[in-house]
């Protein structure tokens, strides 16, 4: 698995650079007149149900949730607009059980990137599942990424009724990097310092749904790689997000040749030591990690198994692993091999 980026209040947003900056206060107040430019979701024609009882705006931004897609799960025909279709119902639309909620999207694309990097006569490298981005391989990702990844994703939200934004973590400061410690070793790799939310909150108190491209910059004009795992979890911490779904072909953990069902912080740190978690797994435990000591309440890391999987993931009835903020009850057949 290619893990890698190519892997507040209405009138005064607030700028959050730590978890818990909040969306909702004062949502509710943004005003539907139509000559307003503020509208609130159910203004933009946003259905924001729950069951069948309308949930207010301030209930819609009080759980909002981070999806990171990533992976080739997306790459068979109708798959992603599926996906969207998907979102669209569980974010928006609502489904037995779940809320309407808020809904960001963040994105990666190394198996785009190591597609055309190939076409290009570059050879894809990995170090500690994360990709190796010397200068010409970051063209690639920057076009890749910034271009066909995040407006393809985009156009597939918008055709199913989801208002979907296409950004990257870099514009209007949205997400603060620093060249990532390894970057001996990895060459232009960021990592994530600190979330501006303020532009985020205007975007999904508005019911439109930003779509992030795992690209930062280092502050004085040089482009860098991110992961896009470390990106979500870095949002839905920043949001705080109730959940983070890292989406993606990979079905959760496994271990002894099982899924793990659920992680609470102990276990989430033994698994990190386990001789069996290499590759691509490692950067999406540490990025469950640091969501869940920021405050976001579940991690899911799940494959995309077609148009059921997102609802499964959340009502918990889907092969995948869950890390808690809590512990959990491990499920009757589930054997522990952390």
């Amino acid at each position: 698995m290619q893990q890698d980026g190519a892997s507040g209040a209405p009138d005064h947003p607030a700028r959050s650079t730590r978890p818990g900056g909040g969306l909702a206060a004062g949502a509710d107040e943004r005003t539907t007149d139509p000559s307003s430019r503020r509208v609130t979701p159910a203004g933009r024609g946003v259905q924001v149900r729950d069951g069948d009882t309308p949930t207010t705006t301030r209930e819609f931004l009080s759980q909002p949730l981070v999806v990171k897609l990533g992976g080739r799960a997306l790459e068979a025909p109708g798959a992603l607009s599926e996906c969207a279709a998907a979102l669209r119902e569980v974010g928006h639309a609502g489904v037995a059980g779940l809320s309407a909620r808020a809904l960001l999207v963040v994105h990666g694309g190394g198996a785009e990137v190591t597609a055309w990097c190939a076409r290009a006569g570059l050879e894809a490298r990995f170090a500690g599942g994360l990709r190796v981005t010397d200068a010409p391989t970051l063209e690639i990702a920057v076009a890749v990424l910034g271009g066909l990844a995040n407006k393809r994703l985009v156009a597939a939200l918008r055709a199913r009724g989801l208002d979907a934004v296409g950004l990257s973590a870099l514009d209007g400061g949205i997400v603060r990097v620093r060249r990532h410690p390894e970057s001996a070793v990895l060459g232009e790799v960021g990592a994530v310092e600190a979330v501006d939310t303020s532009l985020l909150a205007q975007l999904l108190a508005s019911g439109r749904t930003p779509v992030l491209a795992s690209l930062g910059d280092d502050g004085a004009g040089a482009l860098l790689n991110l992961n896009a795992d470390d990106v979500a979890a870095a949002v839905a911490a920043a949001l705080p997000a109730h959940d983070l779904l890292l989406l993606s072909d990979t079905p959760g953990l496994q271990l002894g040749g099982q899924v793990v069902r659920s992680l609470d912080p102990g276990s989430l740190a033994l698994a990190l030591q386990h001789p069996e978690v290499t590759g691509g797994m490692l950067p999406k435990l540490h990025a469950a990690q640091s969501a869940l000591a920021a405050g976001v309440r579940r991690v899911h890391i799940a494959a995309w198994q077609g148009p059921g999987t997102i609802a499964a993931v959340l009502q918990g009835t889907a092969v995948a692993t869950t890390c808690s903020a809590v512990p959990l009850e491990p499920a009757a057949h589930e054997e522990s091999h952390v």
